[in-house]
């Protein structure tokens, strides 16, 4: 027999070559993997889409954040003695009666008259912090200036009560600072500027022996005693 019938003829030879040369786009295992690339890429555009995950809420606090105004804080259990404090008095370059109102709040009463050129304006505030019934602030405002304030009605609870001998110990020429450590807190204070004097006023009306509604008052001139009054003590 010769050798060359064990050879495979050029035609198998030829078929046999193509099937190892097949293009790879043909192949199965090429199509699987476009199928899992394309379910992958879907997966990530609809999260993208959708926005959720810890990105999203991120991404919304943020927002939040910008978009938040500032808002005027007021004190709902009402003006406090600290505030009354720091209300400037001057005919000139007192608080501006703007400032005073954003800060308090919209007083509860008001009113105004003009007199010589000059406007002046009455601001009342009923809600006093720590304040017994009736007690108020008012503010004297002249040009838009504040020149005058008082507050009215604090509670103070006091050791003893207030006497004869409490209010005789008053004298005039005594320090404001005196007053205080003597006597006591008050239960209302007043302050007025006029033409660079300032006078002041101390109000003692509970713990006040005598008949009801007894009470003293303590002015002051430049931070000194310069009078008193009493009405019904005993």
């Amino acid at each position: 027999m010769d050798h060359n019938d064990n050879l495979p003829t050029r035609a198998a030879y030829r078929r046999s070559l193509n099937r190892q040369k097949k293009h790879f786009y043909k192949r199965w295992w090429f199509w699987t993997l476009i199928v899992i690339i394309v379910l992958a890429g879907g997966g990530v555009a609809g999260m993208k889409m959708t926005a959720t995950g810890p990105f999203a809420k991120t991404s919304k606090v943020l927002k939040q954040k910008k978009t938040t105004k500032k808002k005027k804080v007021v004190n709902k259990s009402g003006v406090t003695f600290a505030q009354y404090s720091g209300i400037f008095l001057n005919e000139s370059s007192g608080t501006p009666i703007a400032t005073v109102q954003r800060l308090l709040g919209k007083p509860s009463a008001t009113s105004t008259s003009n007199a010589n050129n000059v406007k002046t304006e009455i601001n009342t505030w009923n809600t006093v912090d720590n304040g017994d019934l009736g007690s108020n602030l008012k503010v004297t405002f002249a040009n838009g200036h504040a020149i005058s304030k008082a507050i009215s009605g604090l509670k103070v609870v006091r050791s003893e009560k207030l006497g004869m001998d409490a209010y005789s110990s008053v004298q005039n020429g005594m320090q404001e600072s005196t007053i205080l450590n003597n006597v006591g807190k008050p239960n209302g204070y007043s302050e007025s500027f006029n033409s660079d004097k300032t006078s002041k006023s101390y109000t003692y009306s509970s713990g006040v022996s005598g008949s009801t509604g007894a009470n003293f008052v303590v002015n002051f001139t430049n931070e000194t005693v310069s009078g008193k009054s009493q009405t019904g003590m005993k």
